[in-house]
């Protein structure tokens, strides 16, 4: 007897992803890459206590960034790559290609280059972000803003040239770390928009109009309303939306529960199911079924909005599957297409539209 799919492990799986989306700081993992003579390869830092303590004083501070996080959260978890100076013959792009192949190995939601990376390495690390996206994982880049913008939801451009913390400037480049911290401990409720930065005392120089454009050209900044400095909002580098895709995919909070759902999805798929129970039209309705339960789970939560989410098999993708096949699908119904057998294959379409934070205000007071 086929044993039925419709097992406790695998409801009990997409439970524990659905309040793993939905309780954003446990995920919150930053990777931070530094140049050091000493304790070269990857730290798991639960603490700013566990930072090496033969790094360089710089390092450690920038490090220590990184923890830091804001009013809203801090991440849970800093993976400190060291890779080796600068050789006297320039950029060493061996020790960066190899740390980021020891990166690969770990799950990381942002990640910080070196303060002092020249653009090379940055294309070297931007170029190995979008590959890793590409393959579904969910690490995003942030990195000092370029002349041209890096257009990419995976990609946040910090632009603040004229930053000081005290009286001395810092400059963007040096100052990720502490904006991937932010962004990593901010929960799925909220955004990073107005999250505040108490120890900036100097921002650079723009009226609402330059602030407004820097913001529309994919670029993060900060404000300052003279009190303290914070995020003026929370946006990615993209600036093109893609045919299919939608405004507010230029929102962080919006791309990080994007990411963390296909995360999460694939994850439990590959881990509970994948290889494990025949491909038949009833087993698939089970997984059907259960990321459904999943999706509605994640609506109570306020994640999705209630009532838009859904997942079906996919009678398109099935059909021209099934053509492709050399099968004569004309005189078919769509039923018995869904239900033709697709040897190891699994089409399924799934949906919903993710809740943004509150941001954007319009209050009337009448005086009566």
């Amino acid at each position: 007897m086929t044993e039925s799919i419709g097992l406790p492990k695998l409801k009990i799986a997409f439970q524990a992803a659905a309040q793993a989306v939905s309780n954003r700081t446990k995920k919150g993992y930053v990777g931070v890459i530094v140049r050091d003579a000493k304790a070269q390869g990857l730290h798991k830092l639960l603490s700013d206590t566990m930072i090496p303590g033969e790094l360089g004083e710089e390092n450690r501070a920038y490090l220590q960034d990184a923890f830091t996080g804001s009013d809203r959260g801090r991440p849970s978890l800093v993976y400190a790559l060291v890779i080796a100076p600068s050789t006297e013959e320039g950029v060493n792009t061996a020790s960066l290609t190899q740390g980021l192949g020891l990166l690969e190995s770990v799950s990381l939601d942002y990640l910080a280059a070196m303060p002092d990376a020249v653009e090379e390495e940055l294309a070297l690390v931007d170029a190995w972000v979008r590959k890793q996206r590409e393959e579904y994982r969910t690490v995003k880049l942030v990195r000092p803003a370029g002349e041209e913008g890096s257009n990419s939801m995976g990609v946040i451009d910090f632009d603040e040239p004229g930053l000081k913390v005290g009286n001395e400037p810092v400059s963007p480049a040096r100052f990720c770390a502490r904006i991937a911290g932010v962004l990593a401990g901010t929960p799925m409720g909220m955004s990073a928009t107005y999250a505040p930065l108490p120890e900036v005392t100097a921002v650079t120089n723009r009226d609402k109009d330059a602030q407004a454009a820097a913001v529309d050209n994919g670029r993060l900044i900060l404000l300052h309303d003279g009190q303290k400095a914070k995020i003026a909002r929370g946006v990615n580098s993209l600036t093109e939306i893609p045919a299919e895709g939608k405004a507010d995919w230029r929102k962080i909070k919006v791309v990080e529960t994007m990411d963390l759902i296909t995360y999460y999805l694939r994850t439990t798929v590959d881990d509970e199911y994948r290889g494990r129970y025949p491909n038949t039209y009833d087993n698939k309705q089970v997984l059907v079924s259960e990321i459904s339960a999943w999706f509605q789970e994640l609506e109570a939560q306020g994640v999705l909005n209630r009532g838009e989410s859904c997942c079906e098999i996919d009678y398109q993708r099935q059909f021209d599957y099934l053509r492709g096949k050399g099968v004569d699908v004309s005189g078919m119904t769509e039923q018995q297409i869904l239900e033709y057998q697709t040897d190891s294959w699994v089409f399924l379409r799934c949906g919903g539209r993710v809740v943004d934070a509150m941001e954007d205000f319009e209050v009337l007071f009448n005086n009566h």
